[in-house]
């Protein structure tokens, strides 16, 4: 059993509706608006007309069934271009490799259209200081610390690490 990635559709509301919990959105400001979260699902179908964001779905490859997201869109970092990621699983998949792979995956889907697009080759993750599972994570997948960011998320005060990974390494 493995994952796969798969492009953002309309089907995949549900998953954003199931993140939207407060153990999940604790380090990201609180649960947003049933409102919010559809303008959020309208932004990640449109992206990828409008080349922001590039969003996915994480699957289990026996299951037709999403177990969470992740994407990248460009950003930038110390005044440099870069792409930039975020990812969530799904409390009842957590803990199962899901969120690893999924990044995995998507590192692989970032350095391919960066290299096809002329897209900047760093890809940063800015996961919350308290947040310890996506801070391993980043460890785990290889990207590199560069310290911490003091920066505002709908209007509540955090501390971000910063991680790069260098999307010009060979996978």
């Amino acid at each position: 059993m493995g994952y796969v990635l798969r492009r953002w559709t309309d089907a995949d509301l549900p998953v954003l509706v199931a993140a939207n919990a407060p153990e999940m959105m604790e380090h990201l400001a609180g649960p947003e608006t049933d409102a919010r979260v559809r303008r959020r699902h309208e932004q990640y179908i449109r992206g990828w007309d409008s080349g922001r964001p590039h969003m996915f779905t994480i699957r289990r490859d026996d299951a037709p069934v999403a177990v969470g997201s992740v994407g990248w869109w460009e950003s930038d970092w110390d005044g440099e271009p870069c792409l930039e990621t975020g990812w969530m699983v799904v409390p009842e998949h957590q803990r199962r490799g899901a969120a690893t792979a999924g990044v995995r995956l998507l590192i692989d889907q970032a350095r391919d259209a960066a290299a096809a697009r002329g897209l900047p080759p760093v890809l940063m993750a800015c996961p919350n200081v308290d947040n310890a599972a996506s801070n391993a994570l980043c460890r785990t997948v290889g990207f590199e610390h560069r310290g911490t960011l003091e920066d505002e998320y709908r209007g509540v005060p955090m501390t971000l690490n910063i991680w790069t990974y260098d999307l010009t390494e060979d996978a």
